[in-house]
């Protein structure tokens, strides 16, 4: 199609635009992700100076891994604990044990 310069100037414009809300809107979310991951540091380090117990697993296999140590934690676990893809802590140095036991 044969455009007149005004249109391509304005098609121009309307691109650039749209690449600089998609970069603001890619940056935005990038620091709010490193954000909660700093957050959660802080919060698990706050943790573990309370007692409580932090593992992390070499690797996930798969998905179907995944959802068996979600079900194994929710079974077996007796005292709190939390997770972050591979990373877990324990409140209960039991759970901790029984875990590593189990998935480490």
């Amino acid at each position: 199609m044969n455009y007149s310069p005004e249109v391509k100037t304005k098609m121009f414009k309307w691109v650039s635009d749209q690449n600089f809300i998609l970069e603001e809107e890619i940056i935005k979310a990038q620091g709010e992700e490193m954000q909660q991951a700093e957050d959660r540091e802080i919060l698990w380090g706050m943790l573990q100076t309370m007692g409580w117990h932090r593992i992390m697993i070499d690797r996930l296999q798969d998905n179907n891994h995944a959802i068996d140590i979600t079900y194994w934690l929710e079974a077996n676990c007796k005292g709190a604990y939390e997770r972050n893809g591979r990373d877990f802590i324990f409140e209960d140095s039991k759970d901790a044990v029984l875990f590593t036991l189990r998935w480490v």
